[in-house]
């Protein structure tokens, strides 16, 4: 007996709800994660059209189609990835290894904005709205990922400080509020879930800052500017570096490899030692942050 529409729909629904179940438990991954792996396994569920187990060249098959869509190999290197974890969520085989996982040959592309294009944004800000206005303030001030800024919710922040959720398996991170953005956080209640909202609030802002949207560039972008240009003032202020990662949120392990080499100089590293005063590390990177002073009214 031939499987109905509504069969397989329950099917494809019963899948995705095993996926995010795993997704979700025991640990939680953030929004916008679970968001991607739902997405791609609808539609690798989508391209299977039937209410059964798929089978090694069912997944070798939606391999070989998403190339002739014209994929990149590194969307397929993430695809593979998490149709592994459908998979597994599913209990179905995955005749995989790491080895046939689609490696992209060209460099990421990562863009940043120039120093100058960030003033400019920042320049514009009686054009915005609260709402533009404030996640353009919290992301030039601590260079937030998409996934941290949707996060943010009016209890996270008092007149002083704010606690931000950070997304990588980084630190709960509790910063100092600069005088310069504290009426600006404090007029503004925060609700946004959808980390695509926040992507298209940032083209309204490039448009009303008379800036042409690009590929590629976004609030990620904002953070390798504010990252790059951070270090190059606290090399001229003979602090350290590795500064901006306790700064940014990043896990000790990523910071023991990028400032030290090896994961555990991050567990080391203690940059509390240098005063025992509290928000030492912000007060430290605020006396050589490059936008801060751009937000004074």
């Amino acid at each position: 007996m031939p499987k109905t529409k509504s069969g397989v729909q329950l099917r494809l629904n019963e899948a995705l709800e095993n996926l995010k179940l795993v997704l979700s438990s025991p640990r939680e991954r953030a929004p916008g994660t679970i968001t991607s792996y739902l997405q791609t396994g609808k539609l690798f569920l989508e391209f299977l059209g039937e209410s059964r187990q798929p089978t090694d060249k069912d997944f070798r098959r939606y391999f070989l189609h998403r190339r002739d869509q014209g994929v990149s190999e590194r969307t397929l290197g993430k695809e593979f990835v998490q149709l592994k974890k459908l998979a597994k969520a599913n209990g179905w085989h995955w005749p995989f290894t790491s080895d046939d996982r689609p490696i992209a040959e060209e460099e990421p592309f990562a863009p940043a904005f120039t120093p100058e294009e960030i003033e400019t944004l920042i320049k514009a800000q009686d054009k915005y709205s609260k709402g533009e206005r404030f996640y353009l303030a919290v992301s030039t001030t601590w260079g937030l990922r998409r996934e941290e800024m949707v996060r943010i919710r009016k209890r996270d922040y008092t007149d002083t400080s704010i606690k931000i959720k950070t997304a990588k398996h980084g630190p709960r991170v509790e910063h100092l509020i600069p005088d310069e953005i504290k009426l600006i956080l404090q007029s503004y209640h925060p609700q946004l879930t959808n980390i695509n909202s926040l992507s298209h609030m940032f083209y309204r802002i490039l448009d009303k800052a008379g800036m042409e949207q690009r590929k590629g560039y976004g609030w990620h972008s904002v953070r390798r500017t504010l990252r790059t240009v951070l270090e190059w003032n606290l090399g001229e202020k003979r602090l350290p570096l590795s500064l901006v990662a306790d700064f940014m949120g990043w896990s000790k392990r990523q910071k023991g490899i990028v400032y030290g080499g090896a994961p555990m100089l991050g567990v080391y590293s203690h940059p509390e030692i240098m005063s025992n005063e509290p928000f030492v590390v912000d007060r430290l990177v605020l006396s050589a942050h490059p936008f801060i002073k751009l937000w004074r009214p």
